[in-house]
This record gives C-alpha cells, structure tokens and sequence, in this order.
C-alpha cells in the first residue's frame, strides 16, 4: 500500500483560538462581518442609502439587545414581522438582510451571556 504522503497544516494555533473563552469574540467578529457584507450589499443591490443601511444595522443590534431575555417565539415573531415590514415597503430583500442581523445579534447575545 501507498504511503500517506499529504501534507497538513499545523492546527495547533486554530486549535488553541477556538475555544470557549473566545467563543463570544468569534461570534462578535462574523457579526461585524456580517453586518459590513450586508450593508454592501444593500448599497450595491438595493439602491439604499449607506447612513439607511447603516442606521438599520444599529437598530436591529439595538433591538437584540433590548429583546434579548425574551422566550424564543418572540423573536420568530419579531422575524416574521421584519419580512412582513419589508413586503409593505417594498424592499424585501433588503429587510431580509436586516432580518438576519437580528438573528446573528440575538446569536451573539446569547453566547456572550452564557460563557
């Protein structure tokens, strides 16, 4: 038989990042990330404005932050009606981004309170 000779890249330094004291700085940066990606994609896809999608991006950590120790039905209430919001004005797209902010923020609170 073959010998194994593939080659792999030392995972000493990933295996000592991830782990559960730097679980909430992980989620805070791929929420960071997230949020950035979006608001470029809601300038360049969806006509919004920059300080538009960049004011909707605060209020939707706010409101994950304010909803943040409330059952879990509530936030699929306040999903469902971020879509319907976004079905009246027009910009589904757009609010389905901003959808998702808030649930990556709700995400991210809920690891940060529980390490």
């Amino acid at each position: 038989m073959a010998q194994n000779t593939k080659k792999t890249l030392p995972t000493s330094f990933l295996k000592s990042y991830i782990n559960k004291d730097n679980l909430p700085l992980i989620a805070l940066i791929w929420l960071v990330v997230f949020s950035v990606v979006a608001i470029i994609i809601s300038c360049v896809s969806f006509d919004i404005n920059v300080v538009v999608a960049c004011v909707m991006v605060v209020l939707e950590a706010a409101l994950a932050a304010c909803l943040n120790r409330i059952p879990i039905w509530i936030h699929g209430l306040v999903f469902i009606a971020q879509i319907v919001i976004g079905i009246l004005a027009s910009q589904v797209g757009f609010m389905v981004l901003m959808a998702f902010i808030y649930v990556f923020a709700i995400a991210f609170l809920f690891i940060w309170a529980n390490r």
